[in-house]
């Protein structure tokens, strides 16, 4: 942290102030352990040795000597969802002087976290490279449980379920299921195989699997509460120092040798030495025209449908799950949440129909449902019945290859941008956020984000 902004924060949290005197008014936040303490007596000393070396030669301090302006934060997020929340707290927690705004305030309904639970698995179809970073999201997320109390992550299992021979394709990726193997090999990820549909139908008779079909029962998956984390992430962050401004839009930014300015739609600016993009589907904005025309936003539809028959196959015992059935999309879904009369959430994927996150229909149409029912659900969940109970509406900020995109951004240096998304992404946005972190302070991230740069977008 910056002399200036170490000083500053330092003074906020303690009462400190430069002459060297240092008055605790309150404890350091219970859940920033000692993130000024050491800094705090080391500046003390330095400010009392700068005083009394300048009565010792016999200097008055009748001014304040003349300096260039600093920026007036370290580090500004731009968007507080999934990724920005995550980061905004671990700069916080780690003493940077971190300022978060979002157009909104989340958690809201207006991207891609919304819809009360995201599905989480140890063991990632999407390529092995992916794992650490849900592994690492994992404990994060258990750390937070243990410091706050709230429950945000349900390791219930993930069953993933696909025929042989394997004709489609995950998230763009047609070896999902071979991947999921190889990356629980590799990082010794507990999990249960099912060679058979009779194996499959016995230990899991709610899914009527047939014929070649076989399962793969990843045992550190399970699902977040996605609304309570963004919130508990950035509850965290302002106990943390953080400063978060809700309800404005930004406009623009610009960089220079000192640093970036932030305008937003109030016409606020504001200064730092750095900017982190996290905005999700309004990331492509930020971004030069060529660079834009990678990335697709899409919308998706949630679905919560009646159980009619044995409720008692979705509760604690049942897995999320991931089906490659042999329609246009996957089906998944997630076990009970509460009482079985909220019905039991599942969906599909939509990857046509290109939209704009300001102006999307976010209107789930009787057609819709009849249509989801009708593909996926009926053939394939038996005890769900055609009563759609509550549906909801979120986006996918997709990229070529469903890959995640994190990198400086191609015109400004002191800029990183964060589209960590591709329908996949939440899972691994606690671990991103802390990563980013790291980067934005110039340390070296816990877990490597190198495979997800501009380099690797085809």
């Amino acid at each position: 942290m910056r002399w200036e902004g170490l000083l500053e924060f330092a003074s906020r949290q303690t009462g400190f102030s430069s002459s060297g005197r240092i008055e605790i008014v309150g404890p350091i936040h219970r859940k920033c352990p000692a993130v000024v303490v050491v800094a705090v007596h080391k500046i003390a000393e330095r400010c009392k040795q700068a005083t009394e070396g300048s009565a010792a030669i016999g200097l008055e301090r009748t001014e304040e000597p003349t300096r260039r302006a600093m920026p007036s934060c370290e580090v500004i997020v731009v968007g507080l969802g999934a990724v920005g929340s995550a980061a905004t707290w671990h700069l916080a927690r780690l003493g940077t002087k971190v300022l978060g705004i979002d157009r909104y305030k989340p958690p809201h309904e207006f991207g891609s976290s919304t819809g009360e639970t995201r599905l989480t698995r140890a063991a990632v179809g999407e390529g092995v490279e992916y794992s650490p970073l849900a592994l690492r999201s994992n404990e994060i997320w258990r750390e937070i449980e243990t410091t706050t109390g709230e429950t945000l992550f349900v390791q219930c299992g993930c069953l993933t379920i696909t025929g042989r021979p394997n004709k489609s394709m995950v998230h763009g990726v047609s070896k999902f299921f071979d991947n999921i193997v190889a990356s629980a090999e590799r990082y010794n990820i507990p999990h249960e195989i099912f060679g058979s549909a009779d194996a499959l139908r016995s230990r899991f008779p709610q899914f009527a699997v047939s014929g070649t079909e076989v399962g793969f029962l990843d045992k550190g998956g399970g699902y977040l509460f996605v609304e309570a984390c963004i919130r508990t992430q950035l509850r965290s962050a302002v106990d943390c120092g953080a400063e978060l401004k809700f309800g404005e839009k930004v406009v623009t930014f610009n960089s220079s040798a000192s640093g970036v300015t932030v305008t937003t739609d109030s016409g606020e600016r504001y200064d730092a030495e750095k900017l982190l993009l996290a905005a999700g589907a309004w990331m492509p904005a930020f971004l030069p025209e060529k660079l834009r025309q990678c990335f697709s936003v899409t919308r998706q539809f949630l679905h919560w449908f009646e159980i009619q028959t044995n409720p008692e196959r979705f509760s604690k015992d049942c897995p999320v799950f991931i089906w490659e059935v042999n329609r246009k999309s996957i089906l998944y879904g997630f076990p009970l949440v509460g009482d079985p009369g909220a019905g039991l959430k599942v969906a599909n994927e939509e990857s046509e129909g290109i939209v704009d996150p300001d102006s999307v229909d976010r209107v789930v149409s009787e057609a819709d449902k009849a249509k989801m029912y009708e593909t996926y659900v009926r053939p394939f969940l038996p005890d769900l019945g055609p009563r759609s109970i509550k549906t909801a509406v979120c986006l996918y900020t997709n990229a070529p290859g469903a890959r995640f995109v994190i990198d400086t951004h191609p015109e400004h240096e002191q800029v990183i941008f964060a589209s960590p998304c591709s329908g996949h992404g939440f899972k691994h946005s606690a671990a991103i956020g802390e990563a980013l972190a790291d980067k934005l302070r110039n340390c070296l991230p816990r877990v490597d984000l190198s495979p997800f740069d501009l380099r690797h977008l085809r």
